[in-house]
């Protein structure tokens, strides 16, 4: 069931935040917030309605906020110094799982948490969800540091993108590297709108993989099943 969303404009990113908490009832900690317009600096004597900062508050399901307090206590006791907030993605996970939980931890010199090509960042990712249990009806908990997933997800899909062309010039399908489920996804939806290419994912654990396969343009469609 969605929670409702409450939005709040200020001067400051923390007054609109400040407003927002306020109109919803909540605490920061009870609730999920995204920085929609950190607005823009504002002439003396004059507040212009386009230079306000926006924010957007949503409550926290309990889970959530437990797996938020799980994460940072586990960063403590590992002498981590970080913040990490809590937000639910807007879309399902794989196979039609409810939204994951995504926690982004914030903090300074974070790349030991995050590993070669994320590999330290996975497991920490593994090790909070058998912490929280595999209880019927919970939500994945995803984790991301210093916005890593965000930038390598743009950097697959740059790279999906001139892998599709290649395949729609030569026509021969093109099979890239094993990834994890998100750069996999990434690759997915990068080439969903796409003439001229079909996307399908092969392989087990470790080596799964995407291929990207030339089609006519009429049926140029995401293979179903294929999106994992």
């Amino acid at each position: 069931m969605n929670q409702p969303a409450h939005e709040a404009s200020g001067a400051t990113v923390e007054e609109a935040l400040a407003r927002a908490l306020a109109e919803a009832g909540l605490q920061e900690d009870e609730a999920a917030v995204e920085v929609v317009s950190a607005g823009a600096p504002v002439i003396a004597g004059e507040r212009l309605t386009g230079a306000m900062a926006r924010v957007r508050v949503t409550p926290l399901p309990q889970e959530a906020r437990g797996a938020r307090e799980k994460l940072q206590r586990l960063l403590e006791l590992m002498g981590i110094e970080a913040r990490v907030e809590a937000r639910l993605a807007r879309a399902a996970g794989e196979d039609g799982e409810l939204p994951p939980t995504v926690l982004e931890v914030e903090g300074d010199d974070l790349g030991v948490l995050i590993g070669w090509r994320g590999e330290s960042l996975r497991a920490l990712q593994t090790v909070l969800n058998l912490m929280l249990g595999a209880e019927p009806g919970r939500s994945r908990v995803i984790v991301d540091i210093a916005h890593y997933r965000e930038r390598r997800e743009q950097v697959v899909s740059r790279m999906a993108e001139r892998v599709a062309e290649t395949v729609v010039r030569t026509g021969r399908a093109q099979r890239l590297s094993p990834m994890p489920p998100y750069e996999r996804r990434a690759v997915h939806l990068a080439l969903a709108g796409l003439p001229g290419v079909a996307t399908e994912s092969e392989g087990a654990d470790g080596e799964r993989h995407v291929v990207i396969r030339p089609v006519p343009r009429e049926r140029a469609e995401p293979t179903g099943g294929g999106w994992s």
